[in-house]
């Protein structure tokens, strides 16, 4: 392990890759964030919200790129569509 420098960068970077099928990839990775945020105790509306914030960066590319009916119904499958 090397020792810290103080010009080391200490933010996050995202790169991005190619994937084959880049709509189900965004539905696993919506997903898994809906049932993080559902296990956790967020209420249906609440994560919705932040799907729509772009405080959020990563739920919020999907629900730009997707639009929001595609994150309603992740969210419908995890809660039920009876909320």
């Amino acid at each position: 392990m090397k020792d810290l420098e103080r010009e080391d960068p200490f933010e996050l970077i995202g790169t991005g890759y190619p994937v084959a099928n880049p709509e189900e990839t965004d539905r696993i990775t919506a997903r898994c964030i809906v049932e993080e945020y559902a296990l956790t105790g967020f209420a249906a509306t609440d994560i919705l919200v932040l799907f729509q914030s772009p405080l959020y960066a990563h739920s919020h590319a999907i629900y730009q790129r997707r639009g929001v009916e595609f994150v309603r119904d992740l969210i419908d499958e995890v809660f039920g569509s009876s909320q």
